[in-house]
């Protein structure tokens, strides 16, 4: 079923790790939805930075070891256009006491619409690309919302579409002979070689269904540092 979308069968289910420098004081004591909103940036906002986290996770994944790892592989729908990694999320490490009342519009990422079709794609026949981006924003990007450069709605997504193009998991891995297959297998160890030329990190591992064979895995996900 997967078999024109599906990479490589090893298990790897690898995220990006984008370290962010903040202020080393991230009391958000005091701090309101109002104080950091809509790109508020002034000094007394800036002695009670509300950031709580100081890195952020930004994690791709394939699209066919998305659908591999769900219970339910009829859940997933897969674009004829997507033929590549795309993004699952852009997440504030253990973020604590973020902004749970910044709601986005489509008006607000209606000029990256088209790249983020292509990019940022929902994968769930419940859920439409732009439900897919509200969420992520809603649950990640609003606690990401304390650094500058993501203070916005615009703002987080377009950061989220640079760090896709940085890191291009699929040239890495098709440089190294890493192609898409159902039939070839490839180690994961030399796998890891490859992608740990971009400092990616693996963080999980997603088995296939019990018709492929024993020990085979998907790729799935990959982070970075």
């Amino acid at each position: 079923m997967w078999c024109s979308v599906l990479p490589l069968l090893v298990g790897l289910a690898p995220a990006v790790l984008f370290l962010l420098q903040l202020p080393d004081h991230t009391d958000a004591q005091g701090v309101t939805c109002e104080d950091y909103k809509y790109g508020r940036q002034d000094s007394e906002l800036d002695k009670k930075h509300p950031c709580s986290w100081k890195c952020i996770l930004f994690i791709l994944q394939w699209p066919a070891g998305f659908c591999q790892s769900l219970n339910n592989e009829s859940l997933c729908r897969i674009p004829e256009s997507i033929n590549n990694w795309t993004i699952h999320g852009l997440w504030p490490l253990h973020a604590m006491r973020c902004c749970g009342c910044w709601p986005m519009f489509h008006s607000d990422v209606q000029e990256l619409e088209a790249e983020l079709t292509e990019y940022w794609p929902s994968l769930l026949k419940i859920k439409s690309s732009f439900h897919f981006w509200k969420d992520e924003w809603e649950k990640h990007g609003a606690c990401a919302a304390c650094v500058e450069g993501l203070n916005s709605p615009l703002r987080y997504f377009q950061i989220s579409l640079k760090l896709r193009r940085q890191f291009d998991i699929h040239k890495v891995l098709e440089a190294a002979g890493v192609t898409p297959s159902c039939e070839r297998a490839y180690k994961v160890t030399s796998t890891l070689k490859v992608i740990g030329k971009c400092d990616v990190l693996i963080q999980q591992m997603s088995p296939l269904s019990t018709s492929m064979k024993p020990k085979q895995l998907a790729l799935h996900v990959v982070l970075a540092c």
